[in-house]
């Protein structure tokens, strides 16, 4: 019996993993790594910290200032954000209506710091919708370690397998999976492979399509 469904933030709820790839990639030649592309972006999606920054390490063998990178990449998506709104993946305004109509809980677990999540959710009138915004910055390890979505289960009270997550990238998914929760794939800026596609309970085209899968197989 599934009694919550957690989601993954951006990439997912709101349509900001595309500015986070654009940002990375002005950020990284800003500060002079001028061979960092789209693709190492895509890499860095949701990653927690010490593996970004051992990932940076193995890619550009110290010549790629990850903290500088992190820092003014944040800037620049709370610059764009402010003055072109936070988008939204189509079918949010649905699912949320829909599990608040089942009786089912509704989280976020996210790997962006709370300071910056919970202003992002407010902005698009979301913040009330969720019983619990989870940061993996509230955890020993981040995603695509198991400890966020472990610890969204715990705060909810549930046990993982009684929580659907909802993610769009590699990264989140491990970690959703990790921690037992059956796990529903949006894509947003990539496919999942073969290997990530045994992980999934399912993929869904968009967030209204999660409706189908709870009726069928819960």
């Amino acid at each position: 019996m599934i009694k919550a469904v957690l989601f993954d933030m951006d990439g997912t709820i709101t349509d900001t993993e595309r500015i986070y790839n654009w940002c990375w990639v002005e950020a990284a030649h800003e500060t002079g790594c001028l061979s960092f592309t789209r693709e190492d972006a895509l890499d860095l999606r949701s990653l927690n910290h010490k593996d970004a920054e051992a990932l940076m390490e193995q890619k550009f063998h110290g010549n790629a200032d990850y903290d500088a990178i992190h820092k003014l990449c944040g800037k620049k998506v709370v610059s764009y954000c402010d003055e072109h709104g936070v988008p939204l993946k189509p079918g949010v305004d649905e699912i949320l209506s829909y599990l608040k109509e089942r009786g089912l809980k509704a989280a976020v677990v996210t790997a962006t710091a709370l300071e910056r999540a919970l202003p992002r959710l407010e902005a698009v009138g979301l913040r009330d919708s969720f019983d619990e915004v989870i940061s993996a910055h509230q955890v020993k390890q981040g995603k695509p370690h198991p400890d966020p979505y472990l610890f969204a289960c715990e705060k909810l009270g549930f046990a993982p397998e009684e929580c659907i997550a909802v993610e769009d990238s590699p990264n989140g998914v491990l970690s959703a999976y990790g921690a037992g929760c059956p796990t529903i794939m949006v894509p947003d800026l990539t496919e999942p492979d073969d290997e990530l596609q045994k992980k999934l309970f399912a993929t869904c085209k968009t967030l209204a399509d999660i409706k189908d899968v709870i009726e069928e197989k819960c």
